[in-house]
């Protein structure tokens, strides 16, 4: 059941961010996987997130059109350095979980777009891949933790269903 949660989110994320957020401008954010991956590392064992890790980072290089590989490996990265860095932090922290989200967002982002620029076939300018990267780590901080708190309420939400589906339904019956 944690598995069909993280996998349904995780194709929400894509389908919601390559239908409704494409194009450039405002409302093009950032990867919204990013604060997922940072989710998955505070809160999930790898035998939970790395089939989901892998899932993911497959279809959105699928879908991205970029470089094929970028997105995967920057989401695994991504959790390994998040499961590293939960041995140093104290994980219920109201300030330091915004910091982790911010700082995965800044990551991602700037894999993403050296990847590109690498890759590119005319030189692009500096300043415009740092506005680029600047614009999605300012919309990951404002948007992250509540992205953040969503997958942790949505958690809850699984666990209870799941407890309450699985209770014993005949307070009578002893085992």
């Amino acid at each position: 059941m944690i598995y069909g949660y993280h996998l349904i989110i995780c194709l929400f994320l894509i389908i919601f961010q390559t239908t409704l957020l494409v194009g450039g401008g405002p409302a093009h954010l950032y990867d919204l996987l990013a604060p997922f991956v940072v989710y998955l590392g505070v809160y999930r064992l790898p035998r939970e997130a790395v089939p989901v890790l892998v899932l993911g980072g497959l279809a959105m290089d699928g879908i991205s059109g970029g470089v094929f590989g970028v997105h995967l490996t920057a989401y695994l990265w991504l959790y390994v350095g998040v499961r590293w860095a939960i041995q140093f932090l104290h994980v219920g922290n109201v300030i330091l979980l915004p910091l982790l989200v911010t700082a995965g967002v800044a990551f991602e982002s700037l894999v993403v777009a050296f990847s590109a620029v690498v890759l590119a076939s005319a030189a692009w300018p500096v300043e415009f891949m740092f506005s680029v990267v600047s614009r999605q780590v300012l919309w990951g901080a404002v948007t992250g933790p509540f992205l953040m708190l969503f997958f942790i309420r949505g958690q809850k939400s699984v666990d209870r269903a799941r407890k309450s589906f699985f209770a014993e339904k005949d307070p009578l019956r002893t085992s």
